[in-house]
């Protein structure tokens, strides 16, 4: 209710509008009970037919100008619903598609696709036949002060029958708050069963691991199904005491109306109109607690997604440097895993000109890719400073960093398209000569010639449907269309055939001709020999750094 509250609040004007057309719409819907009591009380006695011709006309047309004022009153609702959910879904996943990559990296599996599935449960509990319901369990109180004026006894017991209601559905939404967090936790394990399922379809048959993986899936729904059976209970619950509440008030406005009537207070048309009364004040709040469930899960969502919202950000501003020399120097560099306790590398500092080749190397977990990473600008170093052109990285705007580098990392990740799309992402405004030149450089136009679909080859779950040595190339293409002075390879050879490899060898040649830096992570000893230093990170905790290796091959 309280994101109900700050969408009104948010839009003044519209909401004047909003309360000036439910206040209308209530008192014309008192039309139809004055009807039925002018009825009953002018009418039935008398039973002259041009009184009920005029009792029918007038409330005729009450009833059409009810229904003009309901339909204005839905579409200036639309006005305050339609901007704030496309506004918000945007501003949720340009966050994920901002937030720091190591932070990410440490949330649960699942938990962002449930954060952004809960936008969707926000959508459908707060469109504008829910907010004009809403809207009208103030007016409520129009409804009483018209019983007050038939019998100011009924007005109060129906004020107490009214309050009761709304202070059931306030106790019952914050009951449900409980349950509806746990199915949202359940849910969020499920997600992470299920991707598990379809992106590692091969490990989970190959080693076995479909019995644990399905037993946690089966663990993952029975919370969500207890937490659902509780959220179901505690809504019957809410529904039964307010439906009961409105039987309860049904007998009690007839009883004593009845005993009023007898003693001359109240004609039997006013007893009428006085139960249809306490009724319709009723009726909001009733349709409020038949949505409560769904307050509490928009809820639950709304605090996932402000959470969300507030985690740190990559940096979308910096400096854009107008000529690019090409230096990279690191200074005193130390750097960890994320999360990880103790640092991979310390005191880490090189200086590469234009040109030079830094070839870095050891064992499966020593930091290689963890290097890679830092200087892409995805994670920041513990200590110390990354200078590009004696600028620090972290005062670069990140996008026109990533212009300027060829980067192919470790495990290509492609996105989903075709391998046209693939390459350009990049730099999306290359042209067809520049296109087809990095194609031929990554070893690709081959491959390509003899596929059927050619370039537009569809790539889906980031590239799975392609042999491997052709995902590395369709990265290598990608990263060879950016053009930019600096390079950074993370092991450009691996799992590729002697052809794949040849044209990583060729494409580093013409990088370095170029006068590029290059940085490269590699055991393949062709590429080491090529280098001008070499950076052993195996050597805790200072990394060796040796060179110039080239210079010292010719002299030797």
């Amino acid at each position: 209710m309280n994101e109900l509250i700050r969408r009104l609040f948010a839009h003044p004007l519209i909401l004047t509008e909003l309360l000036a057309a439910s206040l209308f719409i209530n008192v014309l819907g008192l039309a139809t009970t004055m009807f039925v009591m002018l009825v009953l009380n002018r009418y039935v006695p008398y039973g002259i037919d041009s009184t009920l011709a005029t009792l029918t006309s007038g409330v005729l047309l009450a009833a059409a100008l009810e229904f003009g004022f309901r339909e204005a009153r839905i579409r200036l609702a639309a006005a305050i619903t339609a901007p704030g959910e496309a506004l918000r879904g945007e501003s949720a996943f340009a966050a994920l598609a901002q937030t720091r990559v190591a932070v990410l990296e440490r949330l649960p599996a699942g938990l962002l696709q449930e954060v952004m599935r809960g936008l969707d449960a926000v959508d459908r509990i707060y469109t504008p036949a829910n907010m004009c319901a809403a809207l009208d369990v103030p007016f409520a109180v129009v409804t009483l002060v018209a019983l007050a004026f038939l019998s100011p006894l009924l007005a109060v017991l129906a004020t107490g029958f009214m309050l009761t209601s709304i202070g059931t559905v306030v106790l019952g939404e914050r009951l449900l708050k409980v349950p509806a967090r746990a199915a949202g936790e359940g849910e969020t394990a499920a997600q992470a069963a299920l991707g598990a399922a379809i992106n590692s379809a091969d490990a989970l048959r190959a080693f076995n691991a479909a019995g644990r993986t399905i037993a946690l899936w089966r663990q993952a729904r029975e919370r969500v199904l207890a937490a659902r059976r509780r959220l179901g209970e505690t809504q019957s619950l809410v529904q039964s005491v307010t439906q009961t509440v409105a039987v309860l008030q049904s007998i009690l406005i007839v009883t004593v109306g009845a005993v009023l009537a007898v003693k001359g207070d109240l004609s039997v048309g006013g007893l009428v109109g006085a139960n249809i009364m306490a009724g319709r004040a009723l009726g909001p709040i009733n349709r409020i607690a038949g949505m409560a469930e769904m307050f509490a899960r928009a809820d639950l969502a709304l605090r996932r997604v402000a959470d969300f919202m507030r985690l740190p950000r990559e940096q979308q501003s910096g400096m854009a440097l107008k000529g690019v020399a090409g230096r990279l120097e690191l200074v005193d560099v130390a750097f960890a895993h994320p999360g990880s306790s103790g640092p991979l590398a310390e005191h880490l500092s090189v200086r590469l000109e234009p040109g030079m080749v830094l070839a870095v190397s050891g064992p499966n977990g020593s930091g290689k890719t963890t290097l890679a990473r830092l200087l892409m600008g995805l994670i920041e170093p513990a200590r110390g400073q990354i200078l590009v052109d004696g600028v620090e990285l972290r005062q670069l705007a990140m996008e026109w960093w990533r212009k300027q580098v060829a980067y192919l990392p470790q495990e290509p990740e492609l996105l989903d398209g075709t391998i046209e799309e693939a390459v350009r992402t990049a730099n999306p405004a290359m042209t067809e000569s520049e296109f087809n030149r990095v194609l031929r450089a990554a070893g690709l136009r081959s491959w390509l010639d003899t596929s059927i679909d050619g370039i537009t080859t569809p790539i889906v779950n980031g590239g799975r449907n392609l042999a491997l040595g052709v995902r590395r190339r369709v990265a290598l293409a990608r990263a060879l269309a950016t053009g930019g002075r600096f390079v950074v390879f993370d092991e450009p050879t691996e799992s590729l055939d002697a052809e794949g490899r040849a044209a990583v060898y060729a494409a580093m040649n013409e990088l370095v001709a170029s006068g590029a830096t290059i940085v490269v992570f590699s055991h393949d000893p062709l590429v080491i020999r090529g280098a001008t230093y070499l950076l052993d990170l195996g050597v805790k905790p200072v990394p060796v750094l040796t060179g110039p290796i080239a210079r010292e091959a010719a002299n030797g």
